[in-house]
């Protein structure tokens, strides 16, 4: 652990703290002034429970419905720079996977033997895949991001954090909408929906609607659209409410999304294989241009189901989360992004999963509140991976690695909170787990398949204190481990590759203040936190040996420490203007890191390679004017987004080259709309990235043989047409 900056951290930390303790008194000697607005309220359920945003002793931001269309937010991504130390990006060469990022702990791999180390949940569901994270949002209802390891009150553990999203829940009151947008590249969506009450005050239903097409904004040399989509999603909704303490909530979802898949660009450097077969990186500086020469695509159809089911028992409350989902993707991906066969990858996927939680928590006043758990979790896939091109002899030579795993997830858990005197309360939690997995490969050119075994488990505790100074402050410090299991590598060239590796946690230390300021028109939030990441899961990749065949392996490396400041305020600066500001620092770097990586060096210290998608700083500042007129409701909003340089993809030649970093950007989004004064009619004019700053999403090796790179869109303009019935 490096003392000098986890130093630095608490100095900042304890200024933020001083100051609100200072400001508040402020604040109550201006309590007889008349209050004309206030930073309005959030209530989360991020400790399983609603309860006041500012009242929650843990890093969390949460967006409402009216919040994201303000922010024309569309996906997950759409959220990226928003909040502090988190980064929310597409895997980039694979259109449907996320690479989500949290205080420097991540996942942005579409392997799926390799667990994410940030947590998505879909109405209570966690999506055990990162493939299918990033599909577009319609009828959602809000998001909340929770920053750190969680376990303790949620049913998978993640190490990184948790990102959820909760759909709309549907009305006993008729209602009808809808959304027409027409946009750059192509952009035509039509969002709708309608709800009601099919039996009064019993049960009510909600369907939705989402169409998009899309052009992409990458034009390939003869003419193609690259990122090109057709997407079709639907979200069906049952509430049922048969007498006053029991409700059940069944969402059915289906997404089908086809497309092209993404533009990618030669980024090959000169001592590569691709370069030797006339092929150099693309140096004609039109990034939004690229020379695929395969008919390439990518195809997703996505099935859910999600079920939530609550009983008032009185004194505490049943909570039952059901959840199934079945994934099918087909994708063809262009790797060398040239008019040439060298390497062209087909990769088909089925995935299945079904859980089951069930959690009891207190449903009284006292200074006891509590929630335990039992969580099941069954998943299984099959992939097939075909590799085929020059890179193994010829345009149509290769293979296909077969992979198949079944595997099972159970964990018990739970959290108490004691208020021992007056505003002064304790937390302890904890969780164990337990996995099991069954892994079947076929590797590239193996006549045979063989089946490997392995299970893991862990316990993982959780301990805090936090005491409230006032209705308006509040301070917190709080320890946590999280842990993620180990597993079989799915691309391994051998049999003696295939592993298992072993699991990883992380010990995670952080302090924190909330607090409303100036009769509530400033909220400060912020914190300080320091992790040490224990047996390191690194993907790396290495030549099989005896080949030039690369194999991409996950092995258990050392260790890394992370240290970090965030912070998160909100302004009033007048009853229509407010201003929305976060500032995110990281410190992250590996202590311990021992590899071959198959760069001819063998097994040697790595420790001096960069961490991967951990900015220095990420911050972002956001203004929103809302008024109304005699004419209607006035919103306009314009926010910037800062981030500075930040390695996309983990590579040996990290170490000596820069050629994978996303150089340090601001991106600047802006809108204005104007709701009808009945609230009927909406029309808003919106752009994003306005200033055209060319940004690299990601750069990735492909060990030795090449490197492609995907750039995010440059700039794009549209208008929504809104209607609320």
């Amino acid at each position: 652990m490096r003392y000098s900056n986890w130093l630095k951290c608490g100095v900042v930390m304890a200024t933020v703290l001083a100051t609100p303790a200072m400001a508040s008194t402020d604040a109550v000697q201006d309590n007889t002034q008349e209050q004309t607005a206030a930073v309005a309220d959030i209530v989360v359920t991020a400790q399983r429970r609603e309860q006041r945003l500012q009242e929650v002793p843990l890093a969390v931001s949460a967006f409402s419905m009216e919040s994201l269309q303000d922010s024309k937010v569309e996906s997950l991504v759409s959220l990226d720079g928003k909040i502090p130390n988190v980064v929310l990006a597409p895997v980039g060469a694979y259109p449907f996977a996320s690479a989500f990022y949290i205080r420097g702990l991540g996942f942005a791999d579409v392997e799926s033997s390799f667990e994410p180390s940030v947590g998505v949940e879909l109405d209570g569901v966690y999506l055990s895949r990162n493939v299918g994270a990033v599909q577009d949002f319609f009828d959602v209802g809000g998001v909340t991001i929770l920053r750190g390891p969680q376990g303790t009150l949620y049913g998978r553990n993640t190490i990184g954090g948790v990102v959820s999203v909760q759909s709309r829940r549907p009305s006993f009151d008729f209602g009808a909408r809808g959304q027409l947008t027409f946009g750059s590249n192509g952009r035509q969506e039509l969002r709708a929906g309608v709800e009601g009450a099919l039996i009064d005050d019993t049960l009510a239903g909600k369907f939705s609607l989402l169409a998009k097409s899309y052009d992409g904004y990458v034009k390939n040399f003869d003419g193609r659209d690259m990122g090109a989509q057709d997407v079709t999603s639907m979200r069906g909704a049952l509430l049922w409410t048969p007498t006053a303490n029991f409700d059940a909530t069944l969402i059915v979802d289906y997404t089908k999304d086809e497309g092209t898949g993404p533009g990618t660009e030669n980024a090959s450097l000169p001592g590569m294989v691709l370069p030797g077969f006339g092929q150099p990186a693309d140096a004609d500086g039109k990034p939004y241009l690229t020379h695929i020469g395969d008919d390439v695509f990518s195809n997703l159809e996505a099935y859910g189901l999600a079920l939530n089911a609550n009983w008032d028992l009185g004194a505490v409350k049943l909570t039952s989360i059901t959840g199934y989902r079945k994934t099918d993707t087909n994708v063809l991906s262009d790797f060398d992004s040239t008019p040439i066969k060298f390497m062209t990858v087909h990769r088909d996927e089925t995935h299945e999963q079904f859980s089951q939680e069930l959690r009891l928590s207190s449903n009284s006043e006292g200074p006891l509140t509590y929630v335990v758990g039992a969580y099941y979790m069954t998943q299984e896939y099959e992939i097939g991976t075909g590799q085929f091109g020059l890179v193994f002899g010829g345009p149509d030579a290769g293979d296909v690695i077969h992979t198949t795993q079944k595997a099972d997830s159970w964990a018990l858990f739970g959290q108490a909170d004691y208020e021992i005197i007056p505003n002064l309360t304790l937390t302890a939690g904890g969780r164990y787990s337990k996995e099991e997995k069954t892994f079947t490969t076929q590797p590239l050119f193996y006549p045979n398949s063989k089946t490997f075994d392995a299970s893991f488990d862990d316990f993982s505790p959780k301990f805090g204190i936090s005491y409230k100074w006032s209705d308006t402050l509040m301070t917190y410090a709080q320890y946590s481990r999280g842990f993620r299991a180990g597993g079989f590598n799915g691309r391994a060239g051998s049999f003696e590759a295939v592993g298992p590796y072993d699991s990883e946690t992380v010990d995670s230390f952080e302090i924190g203040v909330k607090s409303d300021l100036f009769n509530r028109r400033l909220r400060l939030n912020a914190s300080a936190f320091t992790s040490e990441y224990k047996d390191m899961q690194q993907s790396v990749q290495q030549l099989i040996p005896g080949t030039n065949i690369n194999q991409t392996l996950v092995a258990n490396v050392g260790s890394a420490s992370i240290t970090g400041f965030e912070a998160e305020a909100t302004a009033l600066l007048t009853d229509a203007l407010t201003l929305t500001a976060t500032v995110g620092y990281l410190d992250a770097a590996f202590d311990d890191f021992t590899a071959d990586l198959g760069d001819g060096l063998g097994l040697i210290d790595r420790s001096n390679l960069p961490m991967t998608y951990a900015p220095e700083w990420s911050n972002s500042v956001t203004l929103n004017y809302k008024k109304m007129y005699d004419f209607g409701q006035v919103t306009a909003q314009a926010s910037a987004r800062y981030a500075s340089d930040m390695y996309t993809s983990f590579n040996a030649l990290n170490a000596v080259s820069d050629f994978a970093v996303r150089k340090a950007n601001t991106i600047v989004d802006g809108s204005i709309a104007l709701e009808l004064p009945d609230g009927r009619w909406r029309v808003s004019l919106w752009g994003k990235n306005l200033t055209d700053e060319v940004i690299i999403n990601n750069t990735f090796g492909v060990g030795p043989l090449l490197a492609a790179r995907v750039y995010q869109p440059p700039r794009e303009v549209g208008v929504d047409l809104s209607f609320t019935f």
